[in-house]
């Protein structure tokens, strides 16, 4: 009957001890493998930036400015005539800043004509505005019409015409 009793008896419900203990010895192994991978490598290779590689994408579309003309014209629309000592420039890409220029040498005198008559007949309050955005404007147009416009955008070339002076003078006595 003792047999009887130890196989009725249900098993002791403890811990299983060499189960955690071989899973807490796989874990260890698993940790001081990865730090000794890490400890050997010395990380990542230092990153050098080159200084000689640049965007040309982008460097094409930085704005460059072009001095198209530095001259003095005359308005005698008041009845007395003044001169005005101006320069001007043009924004663009820096992409067509060659093409131009090429333009700006092959038709600097009709350019200059054309600037020389709109000073002539501009009126005195276009002349006196702060900011001159009439005269920028109409030199804007002379200047697409003259320069032509990009041929695969169909846009201009110019994205803005700049005035930085303008200073009138009395020029009769």
């Amino acid at each position: 009957m003792p047999d009887e009793e130890t196989q009725a008896a249900p098993p002791k419900g403890g811990l299983p001890i060499k189960t955690l203990a071989a899973v807490a010895v796989v874990v260890i192994i698993e940790a001081v493998v990865i730090i000794g991978v890490f400890m050997l490598n010395s990380g990542p290779e230092q990153v050098a930036a080159d200084e000689l590689a640049t965007d040309v994408v982008a460097m094409a579309e930085q704005p460059a400015e072009l001095l198209v003309i530095a001259e003095k014209f005359q308005n005698t629309r008041t009845g007395r005539a003044y001169l005005y000592d101006t320069e001007v420039y043009i924004v663009c890409k820096s992409k067509f800043l060659g093409t131009l220029e090429s333009r700006l040498e092959t038709n600097r005198a009709q350019i200059s004509s054309d600037l020389a008559f709109l000073f002539r007949r501009a009126e005195p309050s276009f002349l006196l505005e702060p900011d001159l955005s009439t005269l920028r404007r109409q030199i804007h147009a002379v200047l697409d019409s003259r320069l032509g416009k990009d041929e695969d955008s169909g846009k201009s070339y110019i994205d803005e015409v700049l005035i930085p002076k303008c200073t009138q003078f009395r020029s009769d006595g």
